[in-house]
């Protein structure tokens, strides 16, 4: 069994996620870290017993070995990264989202092309116990004809030395980093989005913190949307999903601590109903769905195949339809994705 050789490339709150994980996969190594910031850098080598680099282009000289690289770091930087990765030849788990816009999402497609890299974006909640029941009862037709859906991801800020994510053009706040996550996963349930309307408020740092988006979609099946970042404090970081089916309705909700990272003592529930049945009330396994995806990715490597459980077509599209829920908030009005090329 090929043992891989991975290089984290960001040490900031989502790699505490990701370097326990990776611990716990028998074909993985932690071989180095990067950030910018050197005292991140060595304080994340040091917990991982791992070298660490302040440049990801040096640790890609100094250290041949990886083979696998994990991008960690703010969406800004993310195109260039891979493009630097791709300049290696190393395999390529890019954090979500891929960009800030589809046309930046396209560059990487294009860079993964050229190159042949295997490339996956890393859309953690399609690898999430509950996210992937309602996948499967979608697959096997149980909920029949989706007459609504309803998705939720809230929570307080998120705040951890991270002022790019709240800057309108680096980060886009609640809108480009949470919202992504269910907009991704209902593109997956229900296919490619037809049009969007937004409802968004805007707080002090000019990005949309507060969105509630519908969305029908091409198939006819129609869905909401919401996220915000300004929940008070103490209020649990939350997931919820609500699917209503002429044969079925399903119920998922999750709760953690302060972020996905405080999942110690997390409160998750399924409840299924359908006509004449008694209600199905579940605790799905809480497992590691971060090592989940990281498995995953190193088996389609493995296997010298591309990564079909998110596309980099996927990852386009999902962008596409953020930036238009933005415009739609901008504008007031109802968005065509058809005829929506990104700009205002």
């Amino acid at each position: 069994m090929k043992k891989h050789q991975i290089g984290l490339i960001g040490c900031g709150m989502i790699s505490r996620s990701h370097i326990p994980a990776i611990s716990m996969l028998e074909n993985a190594e932690l071989a180095a870290v990067c950030d910018v910031i050197a005292a991140k850098a060595e304080a994340a080598a040091q917990a991982a017993r791992c070298r660490s680099f302040t440049d990801a282009r040096s640790m890609l000289q100094a250290m041949p070995e990886i083979d696998v690289c994990l991008i960690a770091t703010p969406t800004y930087t993310h195109a260039e990264l891979v493009e630097l990765c791709a300049e290696f030849g190393k395999a390529v788990l890019c954090e979500k989202p891929i960009a800030m816009t589809a046309s930046q999402a396209a560059r990487v497609r294009d860079v993964v092309a050229k190159s042949g890299i295997r490339y996956m974006t890393a859309m953690v909640v399609r690898f999430w116990s509950g996210y992937v029941i309602l996948k499967e009862m979608m697959d096997a037709g149980v909920f029949g004809e989706i007459r609504m859906s309803y998705f939720s991801r809230c929570s307080q800020a998120q705040r951890w030395d991270n002022d790019w994510l709240y800057d309108p053009i680096l980060g886009g706040g609640a809108m480009y980093d949470m919202l992504v996550h269910d907009v991704d996963f209902m593109n997956s349930l229900f296919g490619p989005a037809k049009n969007v309307y937004a409802l968004a408020s805007r707080d002090e740092t000019n990005c949309y913190q507060n969105v509630f988006a519908s969305i029908e979609y091409k198939g006819g099946a129609r869905g909401v949307a919401e996220t915000s970042f300004t929940m008070r404090e103490g209020y649990p970081f939350s997931m919820y999903a609500k699917v209503m089916g002429s044969k079925a309705t399903a119920e998922f909700s999750y709760q953690a601590g302060y972020s996905i990272n405080d999942r110690q003592g997390a409160c998750c529930s399924l409840k299924i109903w359908k006509d004449g049945q008694d209600p199905i009330c579940m605790e799905p396994e809480q497992y590691n769905a971060y090592a989940k995806e990281i498995a995953y990715f190193l088996d389609c490597v493995d296997r010298g195949k591309r990564p079909e459980a998110v596309t980099l077509e996927n990852s386009i599209e999902v962008m596409h339809v953020i930036n238009a829920i933005e415009a739609s908030a901008k504008l007031g009005q109802v968005i065509e994705l058809d005829r929506f090329d990104g700009r205002l």
